[in-house]
């Protein structure tokens, strides 16, 4: 479960990385740092505190999140959402995962999370 949880962080990471990237011909410099995100979840990924969680932002209901893991794919009964101020986490079995900014809880169904193996694309 443990080596799930990287592998979905790194994946997460990686998927905010590449929506972060500015359009062509506009030069910025990165608000964050992914690589700095997922070292401090590896640490102490069951302590892992709001801050350091990868996050979507602009999401709405009716979106559909698909994320690329590494190892076995988790059944939707192992998503939980839980609110935490005005945004909403989600958790894989227990842990923190993935921040949605400005989500209401009610708003997320482990159906919207989909997950892939890079051995099946």
């Amino acid at each position: 479960m443990l080596a799930l949880f990287i592998a979905v962080s790194f994946a997460l990471a990686l998927v905010l990385w590449a929506e972060r990237q500015p359009p062509s011909g506009t030069a910025t410099t990165p608000t964050a740092n992914p690589v700095a995100d997922l070292a401090a979840a590896r640490r102490s990924p069951a302590a892992a505190a709001v801050e350091d969680l990868p996050r979507i932002r602009g999401f709405r209901p009716g979106d559909v999140i698909e994320l690329e893991i590494i190892g076995p794919l988790p059944r939707p009964e192992d998503l939980r959402f839980e609110q935490v101020g005005c945004d909403a986490r989600m958790l894989l079995d227990d842990l923190p995962a993935l921040i949605f900014e400005g989500v209401p809880v009610h708003h997320l169904r482990p159906a919207q999370i989909r997950f892939r193996s890079p051995q099946a694309a």
